[in-house]
């Protein structure tokens, strides 16, 4: 098998509303679709969700598959160890790009061999409990939203946090109150605190009898130390997110015991084979993994919804980022039902797109 054709779509999809994080505010975003096409009549496809975080853009990702496609077209598509070594050494960079190809090249082999992707991959388990992200506002808004998610059925949810703490505080407060205690709420901070205010925002919480079952990446990602520090010194699990950007990283993150978890964005590792090497540093070190997503379209997130169901290690997901669009391009993929994220069962990654 060979892959004969290569392309790059770009598509803007717009939020259903503003998503408004510690640093920065999101009204629409950019997916770039890949599609690979074979001798055999295969096609596979993966998808791109450049981000600041990434330092990747719209443009940066169609540029540079110009040389990804050289790199690939003609080559076997089976063989995925051997072209996520040639674009990683000859495309420094560009992991939202790398996650895309390499997302259509595990839709190529899921297809070839009939099974979906989570099942080829090992198949640990065949659904995973997510939950779904409030973005900041006002606390009427906020507390309007946590009372929409419990309506869907979902079971947890992720309350974003990290430009004032007396103001999230009050939200976190109100938000605990109006859902319940059966309710399971996690925090993220996206680099917007400094430990003092972590560790003042966590002992609070215990002392007003709010549980949360995590606080994520509370501190700035060039800061190792400090988000160790506040590890070291929170009851509540500390996971690390902007700071797990690379393999390096995570092996920083595990050598040094940095944090409690590590949060796994295929965007940000560069795509499955990655992810699978990453997620086994974390195993290796006793550290449990979260698979998270950017504001991709399902063509991207059900990547990451098959990668999370495939393995043990990780134990929590927050892969909700297909529900955010006024219209998404794509269908299947996965599904939600009862505050779990499900993968399709058709062959590969089980998304159809409609371009």
């Amino acid at each position: 098998m060979k892959i004969v054709k290569a392309e790059a779509i770009p598509i803007e999809l717009r939020l259903k509303e503003p998503f408004v994080i510690a640093n920065e505010t999101v009204e629409h975003a950019d997916n770039v679709f890949i599609r690979l096409e074979t001798d055999t009549g295969i096609v596979g496809w993966g998808c791109s969700t450049p981000d600041t975080v990434t330092a990747e853009d719209r443009n940066t990702v169609l540029k540079n598959f110009e040389l990804a496609k050289k790199l690939i077209t003609g080559a076997d598509p089976t063989r995925i160890n051997l072209l996520n070594a040639v674009l990683e050494d000859n495309l420094k960079g560009n992991p939202s790009l790398k996650a895309g190809v390499n997302s259509a090249l595990y839709d190529i082999i899921g297809k070839k061999a009939g099974m979906p992707l989570y099942l080829l991959l090992g198949g640990y388990r065949d659904k995973i409990e997510t939950s779904v992200t409030i973005g900041l506002g006002s606390t009427d808004l906020m507390i309007e939203k946590a009372k929409q998610i419990v309506s869907q059925g979902f079971r947890c949810i992720k309350i974003k946090c990290g430009i004032n703490v007396n103001n999230d505080l009050e939200n976190i407060i109100a938000i605990r109150d109006v859902v319940g205690p059966t309710i399971k709420l996690r925090l993220d901070a996206n680099e917007g605190y400094s430990v003092e205010d972590a560790i003042s925002l966590i002992k609070t919480l215990e002392e007003r009898n709010v549980d949360v079952e995590m606080l994520e990446q509370p501190t700035k990602a060039s800061f190792l130390y400090s988000l160790k520090d506040v590890t070291v010194q929170c009851p509540v699990p500390i996971m690390a997110d902007e700071t797990a950007l690379t393999l390096r990283d995570s092996i920083k993150l595990v050598k040094h015991e940095i944090a409690d978890m590590i949060n796994i964005k295929l965007m940000k590792i560069g795509g499955i084979t990655n992810a699978i090497k990453a997620n086994a540093i974390a195993e290796s070190a006793d550290v449990a993994v979260m698979v998270g997503c950017m504001n991709e379209s399902m063509g991207a997130m059900s990547a990451g919804v098959h990668f999370a169901c495939a393995f043990k290690n990780v134990q929590y997901a927050d892969l909700d980022s297909a529900l955010d669009f006024e219209h998404d391009v794509v269908t299947g993929g996965a599904k939600y039902e009862d505050g779990y994220v499900i993968p399709s069962n058709e062959p590969g990654l089980g998304v159809t797109v409609k371009l």
